[in-house]
């Protein structure tokens, strides 16, 4: 399936690319080694979307392996007849282990020299998996811009993780950036990751996390040392608003836990818009008043960016209209 370029403003010197079939050669002339080869890591539960996902996956124009982690075993025989045709590895958890438990059982299975994740509801674009290791080497981690696509469809992230010429910000700060109503400004999903497999093993993914997983293993990625590289063109296709998740259910305490967890390594204007943007408005939502309030003030009492302060408000709004 081809996207159609979407209109989209930007500077000339960090501007999307959404033409892939006239992509420029400034990633491709340094080309994958022969030696690398890349395994698709998707954790899923069943969902008729894996279907797609994994044809996204053979779709590639440098030949990848699409392997299935299923965390629903007693859903084997039905995703084999799903996938029925389309080349594939299946993987059995235990069940119910979680998408990052899921994930580390892909990367120990995996016998390629890197992985990349891919969400069941996701799809790529035919270059993603040539332009990423392309880039990728030993020991960096790659990410991308995506297409978010629901109700309306945009790209994402406008700023790049540390575009030339800006100063260095941890890529925490930078997802925790909310200076924008819509996630637009900053934005790293996923399926857009790609890494050696020997890196994957050395920093695994956290299993007790229920909340914030991809945020929390690229920081920590960060902190040993495996720097960050955000492709500016458009390789992931996200669709928002999808039922069925792997992931487990939003839950604001986890989110309160997980930040305070970070301790001092955080900007505090980031760290403000953490709180009201997402810990404030989910315990809101869930009609928690009091938590909520006091994660407000706590955000407010360092400065977050207003848009941060209007989307912690919603929470409000959503537990009214929802009459919980």
């Amino acid at each position: 399936m081809n996207a159609t370029p979407l209109p989209l403003t930007s500077s000339l010197a960090d501007s999307p690319t959404l033409n892939y079939r006239t992509l420029s050669h400034r990633t491709l002339t340094n080309a994958a080694r022969p030696a690398d080869t890349l395994t698709a890591i998707i954790p899923s539960v069943g969902r008729v979307t894996l279907k797609r996902a994994v044809r996204s996956v053979l779709r590639q124009s440098r030949k990848t392996t699409a392997l299935v982690v299923l965390d629903r075993p007693d859903a084997a025989e039905n995703v084999e007849r799903l996938l029925a045709g389309l080349p594939h590895v299946l993987v059995l958890t235990r069940g119910g282990v979680g998408a990052a438990a899921a994930r580390n059982l892909g990367v120990q299975t995996a016998r390629t020299s890197h992985v990349a994740f891919l969400d069941d509801d996701d799809e790529w674009v035919s270059e993603k998996s040539a332009m990423q290791l392309a880039v990728a080497g030993a020991d960096r981690l790659v990410s991308s811009r995506s297409l978010l696509i629901g109700a309306t469809s945009r790209v994402v992230p406008e700023q790049l993780y540390q575009p030339a010429g800006s100063p260095r910000a941890s890529v925490v700060d930078y997802v925790f950036d909310r200076s924008t109503l819509r996630l637009r400004r900053h934005f790293m999903q996923t399926s857009s990751l790609l890494c050696s497999r020997e890196i994957a093993l050395q920093v695994p993914w956290d299993e007790e996390l229920p909340r914030h997983q991809d945020w929390d293993w690229v920081g920590r990625m960060e902190r040993a040392g495996h720097r960050l590289q955000m492709l500016p063109e458009v390789l992931v296709r996200v669709h928002q608003g999808t039922q069925g998740s792997i992931s487990r259910s939003p839950d604001w305490r986890a989110s309160a836990a997980w930040v305070e967890s970070l301790g001092a390594g955080i900007d505090d204007h980031a760290r403000a818009d953490f709180l009201t943007s997402v810990v404030a408005r989910d315990a809101f939502a869930s009609r928690a008043w009091w938590a909520g309030a006091r994660h407000l003030a706590e955000g407010l009492r360092a400065g977050p960016h207003p848009a941060a302060v209007v989307v912690g408000l919603s929470g409000v709004v959503r537990a009214v209209s929802r009459g919980v």
